[in-house]
């Protein structure tokens, strides 16, 4: 009897199971018995070869006109240029579906592949990938890849979005910034992968996530491998609001020949309440870095449980800690950066932590905190003996190697273990230097 009433009550949840789900969508992607509009039933094709951007929008625009759905990909490869996505609506590529950007300039309307504007509760989800292929803009030149002449300015670019969220999915050969959002609140990009070259064949301009003058944003448990920064937050021209707030950073392996962690180098506004942590860094060119240029505010940048490894034969710097200020122009107003805590830091790198403020602006409240960094010192710097003032913009590929201080008040520095490779450099000079510290 006992087995019987087993064996019904499995009956009974698997029946429940295929009412509530499509037959032809994995459950994950519609835990809410949403309205599925599947593009080849819009007339797609997923043969790698067919533009399929028409077919694509009708599909998003029937599903916003329907109030939302889920706007499904079945396996296959689908080219399209730009696809704009509308409220309501989650684009879902199951496993086995990619989206290639087109490699025609002329198919990118908004100078990306999709996009959104003015759009609340906008999902890109899945265990598929999005293809912007990026070497198709660019040109080949010493080994290298180059910006070529013309190239889609965004991957992924979201602007004034209520409610983001990106998820699972991976990204690969972005022609530009991966994923920009612009004056969105609430976003949510999770466990994603993201994949683009660097070394010898680094793709130029591949910054990872960009959050642009956003506020109240959460970027976990992703894997992040770019060609320039990995996670960067700037106050950019584009951004109306200027306001970073509410962000954080955490459980992130990244992968850089520039920054992994950064704030800047764009700063026309406030950054505040930001914390980045639990992160593996690998072979970077800086760890961790801000550049105030643009006169603007960061107070409130909280920094804990990273960990930074350079592996041989990097080539590109490896400096764990770079905090720069000075103004991009003469007539650019004095930036502010204040309360900064970095703690539970560990590094293996070519430099050792670089903190230069401003003799008008003097940088207010830096704490380093349970800090152990091994300098290799592979790395040639012709200003290690005496950095200039100002020092050079892009100077974490040739800061200085020990720990460089100057025009900061209110410093302090805790528990920090600093060694370096054998034979020792007789350039080394000291552990730490400061300089005009109050």
């Amino acid at each position: 009897m006992r087995k019987n009433l087993h064996f019904l009550i499995v009956i009974i949840f698997t029946i429940s199971l295929v009412s509530i789900f499509p037959a032809n969508i994995t459950f994950g992607a519609n835990p809410y018995n949403l309205p599925v509009y599947n593009v080849k039933d819009f007339n797609a094709v997923g043969d790698g070869v067919t533009l399929n951007t028409l077919a694509v929008q009708q599909a998003i625009d029937k599903a916003a006109g329907d109030g939302g759905g889920v706007v499904y990909f079945p396996p296959g490869n689908y080219v399209s240029g730009t696809i704009q996505i509308g409220s309501n609506v989650t684009l879902y590529l199951e496993a086995g579906a990619t989206i290639w950007g087109s490699k025609k300039k002329e198919d990118y309307i908004h100078g990306c592949l999709i996009y959104a504007e003015d759009a609340v509760n906008v999902s890109l989800r899945g265990r598929g990938s999005i293809d912007g292929n990026g070497t198709s803009f660019w040109k080949r030149e010493n080994n290298r890849w180059r910006v070529g002449d013309l190239r889609p300015n965004r991957l992924l670019q979201f602007i004034n979005c209520e409610n983001l969220m990106i998820e699972d999915i991976t990204i690969l050969n972005s022609p530009a910034w991966t994923i920009h959002p612009i004056d969105c609140n609430r976003v949510t990009i999770r466990g994603i992968s993201i994949l683009t070259g660097i070394y010898e064949d680094d793709g130029p301009n591949t910054d990872g996530i960009n959050p642009d003058g956003c506020t109240n944003v959460r970027i976990s448990d992703c894997y992040i491998q770019t060609g320039d920064d990995s996670i960067v937050l700037k106050c950019t021209k584009a951004s109306k609001s200027r306001i970073c707030r509410n962000i954080t950073v955490t459980n992130c392996v990244l992968i850089t020949t520039e920054t992994a962690l950064k704030i800047g180098s764009e700063t026309n506004g406030e950054f505040k309440n930001i914390t980045f942590s639990n992160c593996a860094i690998l072979d970077a060119g800086c760890g961790i870095g801000l550049w105030m240029r643009d006169g603007g505010l960061i107070d409130g940048w909280v920094i804990d449980n990273i960990s930074m490894n350079m592996t041989p034969p990097f080539r590109n710097g490896g400096q764990p800690i770079y905090i720069w200020s000075y103004r991009r122009e003469d007539d650019t107003p004095w930036g502010t950066i204040k309360n900064v805590s970095i703690s539970n830091f560990t590094a293996v790198g070519d430099g050792g932590i670089f903190i230069s403020g401003v003799k008008e602006k003097h940088i207010e409240g830096i704490t380093l905190d349970n800090i152990r960094i091994f300098m290799r010192g592979k790395r040639e710097t012709k200003w290690h003996k005496e950095p200039p003032y100002p020092f050079t913009v892009w100077g974490h590929h040739q800061a200085p190697h020990d720990i460089f201080c100057r025009y900061v008040d209110d410093l302090k520095i805790r528990n920090v273990h600093f060694t370096w490779n054998s034979p020792e450099k007789t350039e080394w000079g000291s552990v730490m230097r400061c300089l005009d510290i109050k």
